[in-house]
């Protein structure tokens, strides 16, 4: 107990002494700066220092809105046979990327080979006969239907020979009728042979009528066609990639006997990508296809063209789509599905003052407050006066009020949680 007097005597001896020495050396300083002042002419300023904002008053301004789409493939297709048939090869799978008319499957075709084998047999029998009639009887066949026609002519003169004389026997009563009749059918009929050989022999030294010639070539051509259409199964017969992509998905397997048009891959696109986004029909309307966009996703942005307005509005979101062309860096990292958005600017027809979002303070009635900085009582004193505001459109750290403000007021900018009404301030800087 004595040991904490001894130390309680020492603080009070040492402490007070001091203290009273700090104090009249900071009053005899204020004194003297006071006085310095005075003598120079120099206001002194008291007051906590503030920013201030030298308010400038807008008629219209620029709002950006914001729209949703989705990443879309520039094309996309369900590829399939034509024709029915057992799936014989896949040389793709989910995931794989194609190029322009790379082979993705084929079928069973040794039936159809069969068939074409039998058309080419045909067509070869049909061309060969078409040859014939154009060429012409062989110089050779003309000659033994001349000596057929010379023949048949000399057998017919001893027939009538022998009828003539037969007639003679028959008026003297030498030989029955019916023996001269039958003279006679010989005559005839040995004269229609000749007839018959020297029609033959006429329609080989004039050549082969053009009639049968055009008929043959019918018979050729309707060869062709079949050739080619055989020839068109045997080519739906491999499923060729029709653009350069990626294989989304594959529906079936070796084996597997495909029906006509059952798709069989998914193929998408991927290398050139859209965005489809439903905006307001009158914000469509202020758009021209072929202009750059910026469009945004996970905090990125990318470079779009716009491509094109399309023509029908939505039922479900009342908006209407456009689509943009997204460019190669945004092909290489986005992917089909992806949600993208879009921001625009419109004109907005609005009066009011700019004011940094950190000036507001919350007021009564759902209103906002600021704090501007008037001239006090004293001579160059400046204090605050609380404001009550309207917040009309907010925009990033700033927004756009009106109230009792008027054109080249001074707000305080920042730290108005630390001020008061009627609190004296110094102007530190001007915005």
């Amino acid at each position: 107990m004595k040991r904490f007097q001894v130390l309680l005597f020492t603080f009070v001896l040492i402490g007070v002494p001091v203290a009273f020495w700090e104090y009249s050396r900071f009053a005899f300083s204020t004194e003297v700066a006071g006085t310095n002042a005075k003598q120079v002419g120099v206001p002194v300023e008291v007051g906590v220092p503030v920013e201030v904002v030298k308010l400038k008053p807008v008629d219209s301004f620029d709002r950006q809105r914001s729209y949703t789409g989705r990443v879309v493939a520039a094309r996309t297709s369900e590829l399939a046979f034509e024709r029915s048939g057992k799936l014989l090869n896949v040389t793709v799978d989910e995931g794989d990327s194609v190029r322009e008319t790379m082979v993705l499957a084929n079928l069973d075709t040794r039936h159809l080979e069969v068939v074409r084998l039998q058309l080419q047999a045909e067509r070869d029998v049909a061309q060969a006969k078409l040859d014939e009639f154009k060429a012409g009887p062989r110089p050779q066949t003309i000659a033994v239907a001349e000596a057929e026609v010379r023949q048949l002519s000399a057998k017919l003169k001893n027939l009538k020979a022998d009828h003539a004389r037969n007639e003679e026997l028959l008026k003297r009563n030498a030989i029955s009728k019916s023996v001269f009749e039958a003279s006679q059918y010989d005559v005839e009929q040995q004269q229609a042979q000749l007839d018959a050989a020297q029609s033959r022999l006429s329609e080989l030294q004039e050549g082969t009528r053009k009639e049968q010639i055009a008929a043959q070539k019918a018979v050729v051509a309707t060869l062709d066609a079949s050739l080619a259409d055989n020839q068109v199964d045997l080519d739906d017969a491999v499923l060729k990639a029709p653009f350069s992509g990626r294989i989304s998905k594959r529906y079936a397997d070796e084996g597997t006997v495909i029906s006509p048009n059952t798709p069989l891959f998914r193929l998408v696109e991927d290398q050139k990508l859209e965005a489809h986004i439903g905006v307001p029909v009158e914000m469509a309307q202020s758009l021209e296809p072929g202009k750059q966009q910026q469009v945004q996703l996970n905090g990125k942005t990318y470079e779009a063209k716009l491509k094109a307005i399309l023509p029908e509005l939505d039922p479900v979101t009342r908006t209407q789509e456009v689509v943009l062309a997204l460019n190669t860096d945004a092909s290489k990292t986005l992917v089909p599905g992806q949600v993208i958005r879009i921001a625009i600017s419109e004109p907005v027809q609005m009066q009011g003052f700019w004011l940094p979002l950190s000036a507001l303070a919350r007021g009564e009635r759902g209103l906002w407050s600021a704090y501007a900085v008037i001239k006090g009582k004293q001579e160059n004193e400046k204090i605050l006066e609380k404001r009550q505001i309207e917040v009309l459109h907010t925009e990033g750290d700033r927004v756009l009020v009106r109230g009792t403000l008027q054109a080249g007021d001074q707000i305080v900018a920042d730290g108005i949680h630390k001020l008061a009404n009627r609190q004296p301030v110094v102007v530190k800087s001007v915005r």
